[in-house]
């Protein structure tokens, strides 16, 4: 009979913020697949828990999602975790699930703490509909892509970062979208924790001021297409040259300019 794997959600920074159902199977399984041993281990001793743990990251994910299933597959319970908060959410832990589902072993799922969600509750901002991105690209190719794509569809957006790049990422959002709001929350649950809202321009300035410490979340309201588009209406009806509407708007929407561009000259028929 094969085992069952028990996808597991610890706390996000407070260690008193998992459930007790959650304790009861990290006592139960027989494994624990856990991202850093250091921070399970943390939490293990805190409610005097021995398991055996299998360390499971990016870098060897293809070698340990194999023993992991064959584990399963010889009867033994598998309890996977990340760091902190809901396993399989920008983590490797996706792949075990789906590796699990072709092998045919059975899946349950202990709820509980999730900084998408915590952040969104906390922010302010429009609750539905909204949309997790994971951690901001930093290829420009698909920096455009992703806000083409998600930017200007109404929904409030969410993006993990990490202190080395928490400005540089909303130095692009202060440029591209200054006046939208959005809120930044950082070290969720923990005694200094932190909430800034505001416009996206303000947020920029309170974080370079700030400790910058621990990581963070990222959140922008969601926008509408006709933002530029209404401009642009307004620039044609200004008998206004391709190149003076051109300079405008990707002076204005400069983080976007390579979009504008693009839809100016295949939408409008602009000629090159």
């Amino acid at each position: 009979m094969k085992g069952k794997l028990f996808i597991i959600s610890t706390p996000i920074g407070n260690l008193k913020d998992i459930t007790l159902r959650g304790i009861e199977t990290l006592k139960s399984v027989d494994y624990i697949a856990c991202e850093d041993t250091r921070v399970t281990l943390k939490l293990l001793n805190r409610y005097k828990i021995k398991k055996r743990l299998i360390s499971y990251h990016s870098g060897n994910e293809e070698k340990v999602r194999k023993e992991i299933i064959e584990i399963l597959k010889s009867g033994k319970n598998v309890g996977l975790v990340s760091d902190a908060g809901t396993p399989c959410i920008s983590d490797p832990g996706e792949l075990i699930v789906k590796d699990a589902i072709e092998n045919g072993i059975d899946i349950e799922v202990i709820p509980g703490p999730s900084a998408i969600i915590t952040s969104l509750v906390i922010s302010g901002l429009k609750t539905t509909p909204f949309i997790f991105l994971g951690f901001f690209p930093r290829k420009k190719r698909e920096v455009l892509d992703l806000i083409d794509k998600y930017f200007y569809i109404g929904a409030t957006l969410i993006f993990y970062e990490s202190p080395h790049r928490i400005l540089e990422t909303l130095s692009f959002f202060k440029d591209t979208f200054p006046e939208r709001r959005g809120a930044v929350v950082k070290e969720l649950t923990k005694i200094f924790e932190k909430v800034y809202r505001g416009k996206i321009k303000e947020l920029y300035s309170e974080i370079e001021k700030s400790e910058i410490k621990g990581e963070y979340v990222i959140l922008i309201e969601g926008g509408e297409k006709s933002e530029w588009e209404k401009d642009l209406e307004i620039l044609e009806s200004m008998n206004l040259t391709k190149e003076e509407i051109i300079k405008f708007m990707t002076k204005k929407y400069k983080g976007i300019k390579n979009i504008i561009k693009r839809k100016l000259y295949e939408e409008k028929n602009f000629n090159k």
